[in-house]
């Protein structure tokens, strides 16, 4: 059923209907505070609106990347920091180990790779096997075992130890090798005496220790072939030596070797008599005034008179064959010279000597290096850990600028303006052809132009390392500064942006009070006329 209005009754709901709509539009702009929310609004403020909001965010998204760059760059050179300190610490090794210098010992060392933890090797079980030393101070140790399946040998290390702990003036250690990674055996006198490794320690034993050398006494340095002219043969009850088993003896004070073989039975004529200065300096005499005797009796004679005063006489097997010959040792490391020889110790005397008189100079002491080794140990391990952080250089972007690889980067919302970090591979390990030019390892610092070349790599080193963060530093300055005013442009562009189509809120406010006022009087107006047409037809029933 259809309504109908008077004319007054239509124009109050048309300006009802307006009123609303309006008050919408209001309403509207006031709770998004905007005034233009298309191009039907407003086409040229509402494309320059989102113009520059997209370029805001364009900018926002390019900072985003320069941010990742700038974490990569700091990261970077936190690590180059780390390198910094790892270099000035293995430079300052380097200047310890110069400075220690070598120390001059009475010691030998094997050539063989020996671990502490290795065990002696060529053990059969069932027999007996000794290991002996003894210092020219008279004092010994001795350790000796026999071999069972469960238990064929003691490591090196175990004997060390308990060699160690009898202190019988020769300590044993392990000491690094100029090979990376291996230690050999050292014999270090302790009491500046001599010493020797008797002839009751057995073969098998021995020939583990090959390389040992001595300065003096004509002793052939001790290989794997040689050890059983100078040790006892292997038995299941005892070792078994013959008379020209004489052991080893590490020799630094000056000898006087007979050149004739002799024996314990070779006899020594009535009236041989020897003059020669003893290990302090001083003139002695010996004669055998007597009686005619042996070898042996003179050797034991001489030495009750003489070995304190550090000269002392033996048989010594001097050249590692089924022979052994007459020798006068000075104990305190000077030379041994003899002075006068008459019968026996004349020049064609039973005794050997070619000519008398006569000097055997002492040899020159060892050269130990064995600190700085050390030093160089701890000094590859840091050259190596440069290494480790190279590689594990953390970076946001999986760039590893110090793998060589390279960082482009975005700077503006165009693409027109890219900056390209170029890294730089300083990977390498010491001891290889190194970018860093860490080229000669710890291990070599046997002398001081070893040390000196590890030093010089250092600073070669250190102003590559400090070259590249000056560089990455220049790149991290400029890109921080572009960040900043990317950051700069994009705010001031969304907020030109958003007031290009924002709307003015206490205008809109009032607009929407004075709408809600004029809605109240149209309805007035629309419920007056109402009730108009109610009371005129009211009247007309």
């Amino acid at each position: 059923m259809s309504v109908a209005f008077n004319a007054a009754t239509a124009a109050n709901v048309a300006m009802l209907q307006q009123t609303n709509a309006l008050f919408q539009i209001a309403q509207k702009r006031v709770s998004t505070g905007k005034a233009v929310f298309g191009a039907a609004d407003d086409a040229t403020r509402y494309r320059m609106s989102d113009t520059m909001i997209n370029r805001a965010k364009s900018l926002d998204s390019v900072n985003n990347n320069i941010s990742l760059a700038l974490k990569t760059l700091a990261t970077t050179d936190k690590t180059l920091s780390s390198m910094i300190s790892l270099v000035n610490s293995a430079q300052e090794l380097s200047r310890k180990a110069q400075a220690e210098g070598a120390a001059s010992t009475r010691s030998t060392q094997t050539t063989a790779n020996i671990l502490s933890s290795a065990t002696v090797g060529g053990m059969v079980a069932g027999n007996l096997y000794n290991f002996s030393i003894t210092s020219d101070s008279g004092q010994n140790f001795t350790y000796s075992w026999v071999a069972t399946a469960a238990n064929l040998a003691p490591t090196w290390g175990t004997i060390a130890d308990a060699m160690n702990s009898a202190n019988i003036g020769v300590q044993m250690t392990f000491e690094p090798s100029t090979t990376a990674g291996q230690t050999q055996i050292k014999f270090t006198s302790t009491n500046g005496k001599d010493f020797r490794f008797d002839s009751k320690s057995t073969e098998t034993v021995m020939d583990d220790l090959v390389g040992l050398s001595t300065s003096t006494g004509g002793t052939t340095a001790l290989t794997a072939g040689n050890a059983a002219t100078y040790f006892a043969n292997v038995a299941a009850t005892a070792p078994t030596m013959s008379a020209t088993e004489t052991g080893f003896t590490v020799a630094y004070g000056g000898a006087a070797v007979g050149t004739t073989a002799v024996n314990g039975a070779t006899a020594i004529a009535t009236g041989s008599s020897l003059v020669f200065l003893d290990g302090n300096g001083q003139a002695q005499a010996y004669a055998n005034t007597t009686s005619a005797t042996n070898m042996t009796t003179m050797i034991a004679e001489f030495n009750n008179l003489f070995q304190t005063k550090g000269v002392v006489m033996e048989l010594a097997n001097t050249a590692g064959a089924a022979t052994t010959f007459l020798r006068i040792r000075n104990t305190n490391g000077g030379n041994m010279q003899l002075l006068a020889g008459v019968s026996a110790f004349a020049s064609a005397g039973t005794a050997g000597f070619s000519t008398v008189p006569t000097t055997g100079y002492a040899g020159a002491l060892s050269t130990n290096n064995s600190l700085r080794l050390q030093y160089g140990q701890q000094f590859d391990a840091l050259i190596n850990n440069l290494n480790l952080l190279i590689v594990n250089n953390p970076v946001a972007n999986g760039r590893n600028l110090l793998a060589g690889q390279n960082l482009g980067v975005v700077m503006d919302e165009f693409a027109g303006n890219t900056v390209v970090v170029t890294g730089q591979n300083i990977q390498g390990l010491v001891s290889a052809n190194t970018p860093l030019g860490l080229t000669q390892p710890g291990t070599a610092w046997t002398s001081d132009a070893a040390i000196q070349l590890s030093a010089a790599s250092t600073n070669t080193a250190l102003t590559i390392i400090r070259d590249l963060q000056t560089k990455l530093a220049t790149f991290n300055s400029y890109m921080q500064d572009r960040f900043d005013i990317n950051k700069s442009y994009g705010s001031d562009m969304k907020v030109l942006g958003d007031d290009l189509v924002s709307a003015d809120v206490a205008e809109e406010s009032a607009k929407l009070t004075a709408l809600q006022t004029q809605q109240q009087f149209a309805v007035q107006a629309f419920s007056a006329g109402t009730q108009n047409a109610q009371g005129l037809l009211r009247l007309l029933q």
